[in-house]
């Protein structure tokens, strides 16, 4: 059965695992945190009986963290130092040892309710709309903030006319918190892996006319061996999903990679290597001809690729190779399902992948035009934080991903 477990509300606790499995007994571990040796016994203790299962191993030389205790420490010890980080005192000790985080206040003091009232506020825009979204008084809301700016060192919100606006630190401590949370939620997810249930949710950001087949596979895969694994698949712009990846409101991007990436804590993968074609519909005056020509494409009318995507990359190398202008029209659609409606209702082009859009080519219903079409491929492949540890849910996944992106890269070229 899946563990109905929320780590989240055991961070005292949590942090006393934490201390024990980098000193190795209860003693020292108790002098680092401050704390007495049996408060740091007892939580310790009280863990291991709502987890069910011993976390360390107890003989006269000390404690030693047995394979769940080990996990749940190394989980702990990611989301205290994403606290840490964003704290000049945390900052100050990263690296130096395993409890550098004890030097943070914001990382050895703040609890669940802290974690939850930031993004509350976040959202809501006020104290009493974070409260009611919370279920819990304005009063307690207030209390918390203040609590917070006090363990931050720094004002988290300015009130403006239109309410609670985050501040610069604010954000900064918003985006811990979140990246926090996702490892405890992690570490619930790995201790049930444990126990023979692969469970969680993991949310997928999907970039348009680059990942249908890759992504329906590798879910479909996993979902039929995993039922108790939760996937959520979103669409949206690039920056937009980038933005999301780094505050671990998404797991995973997949999608045209671009080449580069605007900062070292994102790392991509490729999958493989896609070309375009030019596309139309099935019944296009065009789609008979054996042979064409660029020049034959010069007064045809056009659904764009997006500004700034890989696809309006190729389309413009495409157009310079035969030395053609880039066509005036205004017309740019950014949903795949928009953009095959309208070739099967118009007479207009777009420069695809033939595998996105293997189905409707089949069917009959879309036709690749008899044109060369030169750029340099597309890389197709998935971007993470780079310091991310996948769950065992999202490493069956990743694997399911590259096991699909294989037989994808196989099929013949665009222009067989």
């Amino acid at each position: 059965m899946p563990l109905p477990l929320k780590l989240v509300d055991h961070l005292r606790a949590l942090r006393a695992v934490c201390a024990v499995d980098s000193c190795g007994s209860s003693v020292a571990a108790a002098q680092a945190l401050h704390l007495s040796q049996s408060s740091v016994v007892r939580a310790v203790q009280t863990l291991e009986a709502t987890l069910d299962g011993a976390l360390f191993e107890r003989s006269g030389r000390g404690m030693i963290a047995t394979a769940m205790g080990s996990s749940v420490a190394l989980r702990t010890r990611r989301a205290l130092f994403h606290l840490a980080s964003v704290d000049p005192r945390g900052r100050r000790a990263a690296g130096s040892d395993a409890l550098a985080w004890t030097a943070s206040r914001l990382a050895a003091g703040v609890g669940a309710r802290h974690l939850a009232v930031l993004p509350a506020l976040s959202l809501g825009g006020s104290e009493s709309a974070g409260g009611a979204r919370l279920g819990i008084s304005q009063s307690a809301v207030h209390q918390t903030l203040v609590q917070l700016e006090h363990m931050a060192g720094a004002a988290l919100f300015v009130r403006g006319r239109k309410g609670l606006r985050a501040t610069e630190a604010g954000e900064a401590v918003l985006r811990a918190f979140k990246l926090a949370c996702a490892e405890l939620d992690q570490a619930g997810d790995e201790l049930a892996a444990r126990r023979g249930v692969v469970q969680g949710r993991l949310v997928i950001g999907t970039l348009p006319f680059s990942t249908g087949r890759l992504l329906s596979e590798a879910v479909d895969q996993v979902l039929r061996a995993h039922p108790g694994l939760g996937i959520t698949i979103i669409d949206g712009t690039y920056n937009a999903l980038l933005h999301q990846l780094r505050h671990a409101d998404i797991d995973l991007l997949v999608g045209a990679l671009r080449p580069s990436l605007p900062g070292p804590d994102l790392q991509q993968e490729t999958l493989f290597l896609d070309q375009l074609a030019v596309v139309a519909r099935a019944r296009h005056p065009l789609a008979q001809r054996p042979r064409l020509d660029w020049r034959d494409l010069r007064e045809q009318a056009w659904i764009m690729p997006m500004p700034n995507t890989p696809a309006q990359t190729a389309f413009e190398e495409a157009l310079q190779v035969a030395a053609i202008p880039v066509p005036g029209d205004a017309l740019r659609v950014n949903s795949a399902l928009m953009m095959q409606a309208m070739l099967a209702q118009s007479d207009r082009l777009a420069l695809m992948s033939v595998r996105h859009l293997r189905r409707e080519i089949d069917a009959g219903l879309l036709a690749v035009l008899a044109v060369p079409v030169r750029h340099a491929p597309r890389a197709i492949g998935l971007v993470q934080r780079s310091e991310y540890l996948p769950t065992p849910g999202a490493q069956l996944l990743l694997d399911a991903l590259r096991s699909a992106a294989r037989g994808i890269a196989g099929d013949l070229p665009v222009n067989a």
